[in-house]
């Protein structure tokens, strides 16, 4: 039996969590900077770095301190 309805595609939407841009921190513009995917919250490497504390507890997850949200790096 043959389905009358046609087949949409899907498709895939891939969030980047590493971009280019102005950091939220420092207010630098950096090659790589971390995204927060869901308010989009910048934050550089280097800054990432000096506080490790403030941003990272397990230096494989970071909270984004606009929105509190657990992102993976």
């Amino acid at each position: 039996m043959e389905d009358n309805y046609p087949k949409r595609p899907r498709k895939r939407i891939l969030r980047r969590k590493t971009v280019a841009g102005r950091c939220d921190v420092c207010g630098q513009e950096m090659p790589l900077c971390y995204k927060c995917q869901k308010c989009g919250y910048l934050i550089c490497q280097q800054c990432m770095a000096h506080g490790p504390r403030r941003f990272s507890c397990n230096t494989v997850t970071w909270v984004c301190p606009n929105c509190l949200n657990w992102e993976t790096l």
